[in-house]
């Protein structure tokens, strides 16, 4: 008999490779629909945009101050209005000699790193993103055709509609099997991204229509 995989999904290359992510991400998504996460977000992001009422009337003028926009934002200024400071720390064996200049040169290189690729504006949206939703979420990944396709990283705000992890009852996250950054992509951008695939790339409609 074959060794059964232990692992969460198949090999690449192995069939029902899509089958099984599609699955796991099917529980992801209705895992927080269960919760009511979404609507919650959803509530939350209207009454930031003054949106208290559920439905107008013409005869009762309903008139709403923002002040959770205001506070909201007194908080966001609050929190992003210093710059950071940086500092590294050299751990592991103590007797282990090394130039102490390296960890100079990095802690240049995070110093240079924050203020070239502006990150104070970004730390910005990640804190409105805390205080609209309740959590935020950082995707800091290495981007090769960021300059000049020299490539340098990249921190990304990834909207916590479009953010899961599996197992969903996971308390700590750095347990987690798998960690998934899903959104939609239109056919005009999804067929760069993959080429060798462009000829199968369909839209949701014609793919809904040829289902009938």
């Amino acid at each position: 008999m074959p060794k059964e995989s232990t692992e969460l999904f198949p090999a690449h290359g192995r069939p029902k490779v899509g089958y099984k992510v599609f699955t796991v991400l099917a529980e992801v998504i209705q895992d927080k629909t269960n919760l009511g996460l979404p609507a919650k977000w959803n509530r939350n992001y209207e009454l930031s945009r003054n949106k208290h009422w559920s439905q107008t009337s013409d005869k009762i003028s309903l008139m709403t101050a923002n002040l959770l926009y205001t506070h909201r934002q007194r908080t966001v200024n609050m929190l992003t209005d210093n710059n950071p400071t940086f500092n590294i720390v050299k751990r592991g064996n103590p007797n282990d000699i090394q130039d102490d200049s390296v960890y100079d040169d990095l802690l240049h290189i995070a110093e240079f790193w924050w203020g070239d690729t502006e990150q104070q504006s970004i730390l910005e949206q990640s804190v409105i993103n805390g205080e609209t939703y309740g959590c935020t979420v950082e995707k800091i990944v290495f981007n090769p055709d960021l300059e000049f396709n020299l490539g340098e990283v990249e921190t990304e705000i990834v909207d916590p509609y479009h953010f899961g992890f599996y197992p969903v009852k996971t308390k700590d996250i750095q347990k987690a099997e798998a960690l998934f950054h899903y959104w939609p992509m239109s056919v005009r951008e999804a067929k760069p991204k993959r080429p060798q695939l462009s000829k199968d790339i369909t839209s949701d409609d014609e793919f809904l229509k040829e289902l009938g």
